[in-house]
């Protein structure tokens, strides 16, 4: 295919990265460039909390302005890598690098869950964030700080997010959301937890009215959960499937000159 005008930049989210071993977009950008597209995959912070997120997104997609001699990139961020992509674009001084920015999945409106796993006891929710946080600097993680990111993803802050972080017009905003039935076994956990804290239809981890952002641009269907349509798992064939709506995100942004 024709590729876009500008490289296409995959945000991975939460409890991403783009490790050796712990590969994000798994299969998905492989496939992408198969298909003649010029893609590269961030490694953000797995559990850094938004601003510090941002300012690690900005560094990189400087170093791919430079590398491909350009001077814009379009954005797909999956879950909150779309929430680091929106602060980046308002607060960073980066508008004028983004062309689009493509949201799956992202909790613009908050979680339900962070806000009921935040009423655990205090001392419970430390432990479990410190272990957190050293497996991921192990990992990499230059500022892991799950505690604080929790607090950022509830409904209340997102709230208070939104109104401090509006679009730019000169920015193209899109957002796609997902859900599942939960049938499989894989998500069958996730999927019942995040349906009973956010009292909506779900893909497992967020909601479908907390992901619709700028011009929502409806739901993805075919049962895709939120784990996979980040390359989480799959089989091969699996995830050329995911990276074929990949492929049609990136054909309608060609066409619309980005």
């Amino acid at each position: 295919m024709e590729t876009t005008k500008y490289p296409v930049v995959l945000v991975h989210g939460m409890m991403a990265k783009n490790f050796r071993f712990w590969r994000a977009f798994r299969g998905i950008a492989g496939f992408l460039k198969e298909q003649g597209v010029t893609v590269y995959v961030t490694n953000q912070d797995g559990v850094g909390a938004v601003a510090t997120n941002a300012e690690q997104l900005k560094e990189e997609i400087l170093d791919i302005l430079k590398k491909e001699n350009c001077q814009k990139v379009n954005l797909i961020a999956h879950s909150k890598g779309g929430v680091d992509s929106r602060y980046m674009i308002s607060h960073l001084d980066m508008a004028e690098h983004v062309a689009s920015l493509t949201t799956l999945s992202t909790p613009h409106h908050g979680s339900g869950l962070s806000g009921r796993l935040l009423k655990m006891p205090r001392f419970l929710a430390k432990t479990i964030a410190f272990c957190t946080d050293t497996f991921f600097r192990l990992l990499g993680d230059r500022k892991p700080d799950i505690l604080q990111l929790g607090h950022e993803l509830t409904q209340e802050a997102m709230e208070q997010f939104n109104r401090d972080t509006p679009n730019i017009p000169s920015v193209y905003y899109q957002s796609y959301s997902s859900s599942i039935t939960g049938k499989r076994a894989i998500v069958f956990i996730p999927y019942k937890v995040s349906r009973f804290c956010e009292q909506d239809a779900t893909d497992g981890m967020v909601s479908v009215s907390s992901s619709q952002w700028g011009n929502y641009r409806g739901d993805i269907g075919d049962d895709v959960d939120h784990f996979k349509l980040a390359g989480n798992y799959g089989t091969k064939k699996q995830l050329a499937d995911v990276g074929r709506f990949y492929l049609h995100i990136i054909e309608e942004l060609q066409a619309m000159g980005f």
